[in-house]
């Protein structure tokens, strides 16, 4: 018995989709959760001072 290698292809994607949107749907963001703040830049960089022995 021959099998269509394109419908096995099709059904791969179609399962593959499917799972894709269930474990999309069972593992929303929790709601009262903020996500992490940025971490504050410094406060300035660095500023080169010329040597005043030169």
């Amino acid at each position: 018995m021959p099998v269509d290698p394109f419908a096995v292809l099709q059904a791969l994607l179609r399962a593959e989709a499917s799972r894709a949107q269930r474990s999309e749907r069972r593992a929303p963001e929790p709601a009262g959760q903020a996500a992490e703040p940025a971490p504050a830049p410094a406060a300035e960089p660095p500023t080169y001072r010329e040597d005043p022995a030169r």
